[in-house]
């Protein structure tokens, strides 16, 4: 007997659903030296350290009411004003990647327990939301916005929210 799951099911509602948000705000946030602890750590200590970073930023996501959008390596990705439209996105934005630099400030890495370091990208605009693929559906931001806030993250300065004019606006 076949059984269709309840991804497939909402994969199939929301592809029907897919929406172009005039305004949001996306953050991107990463580790600085992830490639190097990588290579100085055994695996599993990786995920560990991992999985405390990312547990506590989850948290955050409630406490901002941000939605979390995906985690890629070391990299996560939030977005303000999705999918409910909100006017306070960029503010709750800020406030949680303020929250972000605040809240790992007692981790250390697993193999020198130095302090865990990121730095963060914001951009405020449009994208193009909705759930692609079929056999792991997943629901994806598109659009010129998302590639500004990696790139605000990504030409950051450690410890510090690198943030575009637009979210000042």
């Amino acid at each position: 007997m076949y059984v269709t799951s309840p991804i497939t099911l909402l994969s199939t509602q929301f592809e029907r659903r897919k929406r172009e948000y005039s305004e949001v705000t996306v953050l991107f946030s990463d580790i600085v030296g992830f490639t190097d602890i990588c290579s100085r750590c055994k695996p599993m200590k990786v995920v560990h350290m991992l999985n405390d970073i990312y547990s506590i930023f989850d948290e955050l996501t409630n406490e901002h009411n941000v939605y979390k959008v995906e985690t890629i390596g070391d990299a996560y990705m939030v977005v303000g004003g999705l999918p409910v439209p909100s006017e306070s996105h960029a503010i709750r934005i800020a406030e949680f990647g303020v929250s972000q630099l605040g809240s790992i400030s007692s981790l250390k890495t697993p193999d020198t327990q130095e302090p865990i370091n990121i730095r963060v990208g914001i951009h405020t605009g449009p994208v193009v939301a909705g759930v692609v693929g079929s056999k792991m559906p997943r629901y994806c931001l598109f659009g010129d916005t998302v590639n500004t806030a990696s790139r605000m993250e990504s030409h950051g300065l450690p410890g510090k929210i690198h943030i575009s004019e637009e979210v000042l606006k």
